[in-house]
């Protein structure tokens, strides 16, 4: 007897649509019968009204021709999302919010109040129906940018002639949105908004205080404000256009800074006689979250908190370091100094994680700080009393909570990142040293953390990375014999990341071979560990033609043809010795050789886009310097367009022939304006099918 879909209880039918991706479900049971139809409508509710765009290895470019081809059928189904959670880092803006959310100047999504924008890489058209959809549609908006759109902004502000180059004029359309957030224009009602990748002092943080001879318009609506920034002064401004905030949740990225160490050599905090009632008086929770490592730090943070003394509740989370000439312990006066008002009217709520970088505290230290909240009367009166505290041996840190404690559960030295304020259990990823205990924690690593998906080993860029270091990780750590590393498995761990620098002009060519041989054997025996690696993140691609040239007997057998996802620095094309400059020639059938299930591929160049090279061999010397230099300076003129055109056409091709099962490939990179339409034209021309994305800086492809 055949059985059909249809036969089956719709209980059961929801639990076979639960596994499938939003988009194939569209893509395979929309429209079939109203029964179907019923189903899907009831999954969404059952996902609250809801869309998640993150699949990493579907290609967008089906996930497009869904959606347009589908748009008419879907319009009723539409009119049900309320809310969509897109990752940039998979996902084409401009796509989905210029031609799905809106098409034509029509919004499709009529309900949609809440919409998620992770690693947020904008256009022109994206901010403008942004713009549109704050003012006039959204009641929810989570925005964290991706840090290469400032980047961005950056070359193009260095450019001569700004008011004609194209990135800083977007740079401009994206201070004045950030304007539009905390102005009339905006009815949001809650906010998040990540800032803190804005670190190449392209003015984001300064965008208010730039305004002169304009009104101040304030956003009435805004109820909910969380922030990630920088500098302080950024959100001293938005209080101003703020005025029925009721929660303010603040978090700095690396220390508690109240301005740009580029905006003056002033070295103290002069706090002003301000009260933030009459801005915000509404303000009934106020949490903040940051790095101390000054004593004017803690002066800002007072200042702060003095400013906003009339809250219900108040919540700090604080890592403070590099002032143990200035701090014993963390205790009740402590606290009482430092983070909490002077004076309080309404406070009923005090919360705090504070972790110090410290002496040696024992057992009898412990007990005094806790018994200090005890017999504090400020804390007495306030029943404040159930503290906990804890010190961590191995990084000698004070731990002190008014909630629980977080212990980490094994170190031995190995792990180097250390949370500021960290849910241990919740923890996907790790960092570790190349030390040569890290054996014990390899041994067993799935046993004491099974939660952990990613590691990130450290290996230093080549200048303080002493040969020595490598030779001792590698003869007592490695040893097989005697630690038997060769057996290990990680069951749980799918991506795994060697080094620390990825970004352009990350890329550098060692020719020392006995380091690389060190290296290429550190790298084979650890990616040999995870039983199924999909994510494989090295910072030099260099190291993994040494691992395929140096120490491929040691990688475990079809190690990498498990590898979906791959990430990679690539040496300049343009620069560099005469070895350098074709490290990337065989790219594809490396890729193509050793990871033949690939999907996506992200690669940093310091330059151009092609891994091919078309620069001629020069001989060391002075004369070196003059033809490189001429070189370079005859990459702008058309004949160098068109033969790097050809060259980056027939890379893309290859790639695309030899790698099967690739749908996307992510390119960082600095070119020409004059390259960006010739390359534009040439991928509509040679891949019409393809969804792009392309400017001076990046080149996204979805085959």
């Amino acid at each position: 007897m055949i059985n059909k879909l249809e036969n089956l209880a719709n209980e059961i039918l929801l639990i076979i649509l639960s596994y499938i991706p939003w988009f194939q479900i569209i893509e395979s049971f929309w429209s079939l019968n109203k029964r179907l139809n019923s189903l899907i409508y009831l999954k969404t509710l059952m996902n609250n009204n809801g869309i998640i765009i993150h699949k990493r290895f579907l290609s967008f470019n089906r996930y497009h021709s869904i959606m347009t081809s589908k748009i008419c059928d879907l319009l009723s189904f539409f009119s049900c999302i309320e809310w969509m959670d897109i990752d940039g880092n998979h996902s084409n803006y401009d796509d989905i919010i210029c031609q799905w959310i809106f098409h034509r100047e029509i919004l499709y999504f009529v309900n949609l109040k809440k919409l998620i924008l992770r690693e947020c890489y904008l256009t022109e058209k994206s901010l403008k129906n942004l713009s549109l959809l704050i003012q006039y549609q959204l009641d929810e908006l989570i925005l964290i940018f991706d840090k290469n759109i400032f980047a961005l902004f950056c070359y193009g502000a260095r450019i001569l002639r700004k008011r004609f180059n194209r990135e800083y004029k977007l740079m401009l359309m994206f201070q004045e949105f950030v304007r539009r957030l905390f102005s009339d224009k905006c009815q949001l009602t809650s906010l998040e908004l990540d800032l803190s990748t804005d670190f190449f002092n392209v003015n984001i943080h300064k965008c208010f205080s730039t305004i002169t001879n304009k009104p101040v318009t304030h956003c009435m609506s805004l109820r909910y404000l969380h922030i990630h920034l920088i500098y302080g002064f950024l959100f001293e401004h938005i209080i101003e256009h703020v005025p029925n905030l009721e929660i303010l949740s603040v978090q700095f990225k690396n220390a508690l800074l109240w301005k740009s160490s580029l905006d003056s050599d002033t070295k103290t905090f002069i706090p002003t006689n301000v009260n933030w009632c009459n801005k915000i008086p509404k303000l009934k929770y106020f949490s903040l979250k940051s790095a101390i490592n000054s004593h004017l730090q803690f002066d800002y943070l007072k200042w702060i908190l003095n400013n906003i003394n009339y809250i219900d509740k108040l919540k700090v989370d604080l890592y403070i370091k590099y002032l143990m000439d200035f701090i014993n312990v963390i205790d009740a006066n402590f606290l009482r100094r430092y983070c909490i008002p002077d004076i309080l009217t309404n406070l009923i709520y005090f919360d705090f994680y504070i972790i110090f970088k410290c002496r040696l505290l024992f057992s009898n230290d412990i007990q005094k700080i806790i018994d200090s909240f005890k017999t504090d009367d400020f804390f007495s009166d306030h029943h404040w009393t159930n503290i906990k505290c804890f010190f961590d041996p191995i990084l000698s840190c004070q731990h002190i909570s008014s909630t629980t404690i977080i212990k980490s559960k094994f170190f031995h030295g190995v792990i180097i990142d250390y949370p500021m304020i960290f849910d241990w259990d919740c923890i996907k990823y790790i960092k570790l040293n190349l030390d040569p205990s890290i054996y014990i924690i390899l041994n067993q690593f799935d046993k004491i953390y099974p939660h952990i998906r990613c590691i990130q080993f450290n290996i230093a860029r080549r200048i303080s990375l002493g040969q020595s270091e490598y030779s001792t990780f590698a003869q007592s750590s490695l040893d097989v014999e005697h630690s038997k590393l060769i057996d290990i498995r990680f069951r749980y761990v799918t991506r795994l990341d060697f080094g620390t620098d990825f970004g352009r002009g990350s890329a550098y060519y060692d020719a020392s071979i006995d380091r690389n041989k060190l290296r290429a054997e550190v790298i084979a025996y650890l990616i040999s560990m995870p039983i199924q690696l999909i994510y494989l993140r090295i910072e030099q691609y260099d190291w993994l033609l040494h691992l395929i040239e140096y120490s491929f007997d040691k990688l475990r057998k079809n190690a990498l043809t498990t590898v979906q996802h791959a990430e990679f620095c690539l040496t300049s094309c343009h620069t560099g010795s005469n070895e350098s400059i074709h490290t990337g020639k065989n790219l594809v059938f490396i890729l193509s050789s050793y990871m033949p299930n690939l999907q996506t591929l992200r690669l940093w160049r310091d330059d151009d886009f092609p891994w091919t090279s078309i620069r001629p061999e020069y001989p060391a010397g002075d004369l070196y310097q003059v033809l490189t230099r001429q070189w370079i300076e005859s990459l702008q003129t058309p004949e160098s367009i068109v033969k790097h055109v050809a060259v980056f056409e027939q890379n893309l091709c290859e790639l695309v022939e030899k790698l099967k099962q690739l749908v996307y490939i992510d390119i960082y990179g600095q070119i020409e304006h004059k390259k960006v339409e010739s390359y534009r034209s040439m991928i509509e021309k040679r891949f019409p099918n393809s969804r792009y994305y392309i400017d001076i800086s990046r080149l996204r492809l979805w085959f």
